[in-house]
């Protein structure tokens, strides 16, 4: 599984997924024939900041989440992604102190990324391919190999291989032998070997390999 995004679709302005390009706030992976009941603008004119502000840490990992959602709230209607940019560089510097992360094309990138995980429901889509379709094509011993780019998607694939869901799993421990043995309910997989990521020269190569990991587990 390479569950990255088409890098035709982000650099199509008229898709919305680019922060660097103006286009219409929509980011459905569909377009029109789309089945998600709504697009990227109506999550920014509709849902209240708890919500954004929910949608943007869950999803992206955004540390000024709040702010940012109160930030767009503010700035509604908000139509094209030039619109989101402005609503998103009221509340954050061009340059952080803190480093490349809080400055303003990270925030930015994490925030189209998470609205654009929700309006897709990317995360039930990634556990029906993690818990339904693999193990169901996959023979004992045929290898599972993902690819992931952002964290969400990384942690429930590094759960599945470990815990056999996507959630946390608190109890596994509980469920050793005296040996450290897991005795428990069957797990779809089993962990083959350390997540990977790219090289010095991937990167060199192609830029956006840089967030990839790779996870391999075993039938």
């Amino acid at each position: 599984l390479d569950l990255g995004m088409s890098s035709h679709q982000i650099d199509t302005a008229e898709r919305g997924f680019a922060f660097m390009k103006d286009g219409p706030l929509d980011m459905r992976l569909g377009g029109a024939q789309s089945t998600s009941p709504f697009t990227a603008a109506d999550i920014c004119n509709e849902f209240d900041a708890t919500e954004v502000s929910r949608i943007l840490k869950k999803y992206g990992d955004e540390p000024r989440a709040r702010r940012i959602a109160e930030s767009i709230c503010k700035h509604r209607p908000l139509w094209t992604t030039s619109d989101l940019v402005q609503a998103v560089a009221a509340v954050t510097p061009e340059f952080a102190k803190k480093g490349r992360r809080m400055g303003r094309t990270a925030t930015l990138a994490r925030v189209f990324q998470a609205l654009r995980i929700f309006v897709n429901d990317e995360e039930k889509v990634l556990e029906d391919a993690l818990l339904e379709m693999a193990p169901a094509l996959l023979k004992p011993g045929g290898r599972l190999v993902v690819l992931t780019y952002h964290s969400m998607e990384d942690r429930a694939t590094k759960r599945v291989l470990r815990d056999g869901s996507i959630h946390q799993v608190a109890t596994r421990h509980k469920e050793k032998d005296i040996y450290g043995n897991y005795n428990g309910e069957p797990l779809p997989f089993r962990p083959k070997e350390k997540a990977r990521k790219a090289t010095p020269e991937e990167i060199e190569r192609n830029s956006r390999a840089r967030s990839a990991t790779l996870r391999v587990g075993v039938r």
